[in-house]
């Protein structure tokens, strides 16, 4: 059985990379020879493997018939791919070249069982056996109004639409007459466990850039001086860690950072791997995420935090979150029961404050973070997609 996987953004590997090649994962396990399309970076399974703790030993590359030219794949690699590419499309070259490349992806998709695309906010022509479009961003009206006419052709080829939340399927569902299913996304939370002496540490995870749901980390330094200064908040630190696309240094808004917290007990951890991101989840007690403050969550749902994995991870590693109220983070966190929800950076420090001094209050809200977390495994992801993918 042959299994396709697209995602536009793999070198980001953020939190719909991880999704997408878990799904990757699963399909291989499940006895799928699971092709990846990407033409960038040859060592992107390698760094995921890192980041994300997953076994991609037996996931391969191929050329990019979406978007970026084939070139930059070793064919040496992929010579049985290319050899397919190359019979199917040479005897186009008259062809007008969307013509050339629309039959080419047709050739190609049309070969596998399973296809699974990462949608941009487009939805492409797949000819699989069966075909999975899957959103991870609540796409605004006027992206998803700007598809051609031609969508409900193309919604005729796919067995399933997929959200990685309720709140991303709400903004999606009017544009699709096929049923939407909501599958969260996977956390192996077996992986994350609380240590026996927790630090006074406030962890904030997410990359650092200032673009689509940008993680706000500049508003939660304003908020830990506010704590540090007016509050007098003393032996506690606040660590952010997060992915770069660039080097450190080029990083203009991760310097900024940098700069804006001198002379407070803050830190920066850049592109940690997996263990070292897994060791600051067991240290830390609190778990912050802004992802989505300041923002009309109605006109602009993209800006949010569309579901927040590592606020599972963080509560799988025994932190109490306090997470603002907006896009899917309100279906993680049970305001009060297993974590904190807020509004304002008041809303923010005042209830991370409560947290700090009623000890009796932190653990009884952990133990039901760690519960909450559970229902987000890894386990109950690859049970419900593999049950979707066998639905006819």
């Amino acid at each position: 059985m042959l299994a396709g996987i697209y995602d536009p953004y793999l070198d980001t590997l953020g939190g719909g990379e991880r999704y997408c090649l878990t799904v990757a994962e699963i399909l291989a396990k499940h006895g799928y020879h699971v092709d990846v399309f990407w033409s960038g970076d040859s060592q992107i399974l390698n760094k995921a493997q890192d980041r994300f703790s997953l076994n991609l030993k037996n996931i391969n590359l191929v050329p990019d018939i979406f978007d970026i030219p084939p070139q930059t794949i070793s064919p040496i690699h992929n010579r049985h791919f290319l050899h397919r590419l190359i019979k199917y499309s040479h005897s186009y070259s008259k062809f007008d070249e969307k013509i050339k490349k629309m039959i080419q992806k047709f050739r190609i998709t049309r070969q596998y069982d399973v296809f699974f695309f990462l949608s941009d906010g487009s939805s492409p022509f797949l000819f699989g056996k069966k075909n999975i479009l899957h959103f991870q961003v609540p796409f605004s009206q006027e992206t998803l109004t700007t598809w051609p006419l031609i969508k409900p052709i193309k919604t005729l080829f796919l067995a399933k639409i997929i959200c990685n939340s309720q709140f991303t399927a709400k903004f999606i569902q009017p544009y699709f007459s096929k049923k939407i299913d909501v599958v969260y996304p996977p956390v192996d939370i077996t992986k994350f466990s609380p240590a026996d002496n927790k630090k006074n540490l406030i962890l904030s995870v997410g990359r650092f850039d200032n673009i689509l749901n940008a993680k706000k980390q500049d508003e939660l330094i304003d908020a830990f001086r506010h704590l540090v200064k007016i509050h007098r908040l003393a032996n506690w630190n606040l660590i952010f860690a997060g992915g770069s696309l660039q080097q450190p240094t080029s990083n203009y808004f991760l310097q900024y950072l940098i700069k804006k917290s001198e002379n407070l007990p803050i830190e920066f951890i850049v592109n940690p791997s997996f263990s070292q991101l897994k060791e600051l989840y067991s240290k830390g007690k609190i778990y912050w995420h802004a992802a989505g403050f300041g923002v009309d969550e109605n006109s602009h749902p993209e800006e949010t935090e569309h579901f927040g994995m590592t606020i599972v991870e963080a509560m799988a590693s025994g932190l109490v979150p306090v997470a603002v109220a907006k896009g899917g983070i309100p279906e993680i966190i049970d305001d009060s029961i297993n974590g904190f929800l807020w509004k304002s950076l008041k809303g923010l420090t005042s209830k991370t404050l409560r947290l700090i001094k009623d000890p009796k209050l932190f653990n009884q809200m952990q133990a039901k973070a760690l519960l909450k977390a559970k229902q987000f495994s890894k386990e109950n992801f690859e049970e419900t997609f593999i049950r979707l993918v066998k639905i006819k």
